[in-house]
């Protein structure tokens, strides 16, 4: 967890929790995010979760390869299956609810993406109901159980983009009881309060809206992603946002051109992955993120010892915090 958040601290310019102090630490809780960024959504949550560490319901793709598998089940992440899956694979869903069920029981936390897909385009897409089948199970298995359901927005100023800022909102946790009748969950309404919440918790272009249209009207604005309900007054309003002032961008290619030449050894590498290793464009961020959390601690070791031995120790420590500083400059900065 402490290296996940250094390297977050180096990887975003900013990161922004608001209204994390309304997740209940004190009774079962499960978190209902949207979903944009592939791993990079769960991994910001699981750094700076307060109180209980969530379980985390992943697609079960990734579980096939059995280290992978061992490692993701260390990380508390439990398999979901879908149609997608095969639909023999399905069954094994009874089972991953049921475990769900028991750990509501001992007051845990689960995260899961009621979209059940992700997508970079800014818009809050039709709810599965796995999440309800999930809670109809835990109501039948234990009757008494209070289980808060808490949406969650998250929003990227630029999602697959590097440097980037991001921020969550967590909203108003409220019981899932209200929609148990005892015997069977409002399954409609119970889905329509989280849907109505997370369009106010992140920028919600409506559908019917051109989606393309409006980021590329809202991104020329240069508007703050990180205010959802300034960007969602904005898109309501249906008026044509202002473009920003364009200003000499000579000093920021400057620098970006910079920045690669130093780092050469990590960026280039990086750049043919992307090219060919990053299957969807909704994983950029994430192969990347994992990337350099590997390759630029390696990149000032290396670099530290070449200069020790070439020059001396003193050198090449301060080179290797030189570079590490301007590196740490241009994210925070650039």
């Amino acid at each position: 967890k402490a290296l996940i958040r250094i390297g977050f601290f180096c990887y975003f310019r900013e990161i922004r929790m608001f209204g994390m102090e309304r997740v209940p630490s004190d009774r079962p809780v499960m978190l209902l995010p949207n979903h944009q960024n592939a791993l990079i959504d769960p991994l910001s949550y699981a750094a700076f979760a307060r109180g209980r560490k969530p379980y985390f319901l992943t697609r079960s793709d990734v579980f096939k390869n059995p280290v992978l598998g061992w490692l993701f089940a260390g990380l508390r992440m439990m398999p979901i299956y879908r149609l997608r899956d095969g639909r023999d694979t399905l069954q094994g869903n009874q089972a991953v609810f049921e475990q769900c069920a028991a750990l509501f029981a001992r007051g845990e936390h689960i995260l899961l993406f009621p979209e059940a897909n992700h997508s970079l385009v800014r818009r809050v897409r039709p709810l599965s109901k796995g999440f309800t089948r999930i809670l109809a199970q835990s109501f039948e298995s234990f009757p008494e159980l209070d289980i808060h359901v808490l949406p969650v927005g998250v929003n990227y100023q630029e999602a697959d983009g590097f440097p980037d800022r991001v921020a969550f909102y967590f909203g108003t946790p409220f019981s899932a009881m209200e929609f148990w009748s005892g015997k069977e969950l409002a399954v409609i309404p119970l889905k329509e309060r989280v849907f109505q919440s997370l369009t106010q918790l992140t920028v919600h272009i409506p559908p019917g809206e051109d989606a393309v249209s409006w980021e590329s009207r809202l991104a020329t604005s240069d508007v703050d992603f990180l205010d959802p309900r300034g960007v969602n007054a904005l898109i309501s309003s249906g008026a044509m946002p202002k473009k920003a002032k364009v200003s000499n961008g000579v000093a920021s290619r400057s620098w970006d051109f910079v920045f690669h030449m130093l780092n050469a050894p990590v960026w280039l590498p990086w750049r043919w992955i992307e090219a060919n290793k990053v299957p969807e464009p909704e994983f950029t961020s994430t192969f990347r993120f994992l990337f350099f959390l590997l390759a630029f601690p390696l990149y000032y070791f290396l670099l530290w010892l070449i200069v020790a031995f070439s020059w001396s120790p003193l050198w090449a420590t301060a080179m290797a915090l030189a570079l590490f500083l301007h590196n740490l400059a241009y994210v925070k900065y650039r």
